[in-house]
């Protein structure tokens, strides 16, 4: 008669997590639940009376809103917004945005420098 090979079970299965990574794993699900998101915007004429959002995808300003490409970090909405508007006399601004439902609200236009 045979004797079947013990299973053997996974060392990570067994070992408990640290209170390290446990805190770091519930900052990163708090993060994903968070609905602000950034967007880079032109405001043609000044004042806030017509706003372009970039769509980066083709490279387009929209009208709207909803063309906008919306970013989770707000370094990486500046990084884009310097990028597009390097030697320009007008820079790009940030919008801070909430998206809840598939619809997108402005909480908080990006006022420009000087």
């Amino acid at each position: 008669m045979k004797k079947k090979p013990e299973s053997k079970k996974i060392q990570e299965d067994e070992e408990e997590l640290s209170p390290e990574w446990k805190r770091e794993l519930n900052r990163r699900l708090a993060d994903l639940d968070n609905p602000v998101r950034y967007a880079v915007f032109s405001d043609i004429g000044g004042y806030g009376r017509w706003r372009l959002w970039l769509d980066v995808s083709s490279g387009n300003y929209g009208m709207s809103i909803e063309q906008a490409t919306l970013f989770k970090r707000e370094h990486v909405a500046r990084a884009v917004a310097k990028a597009c508007s390097d030697g320009r006399k007008n820079d790009l601004l940030i919008a801070t945005i909430t998206a809840k439902n598939g619809k997108r609200k402005v909480l908080k236009y990006g006022r420009p420098k000087g």
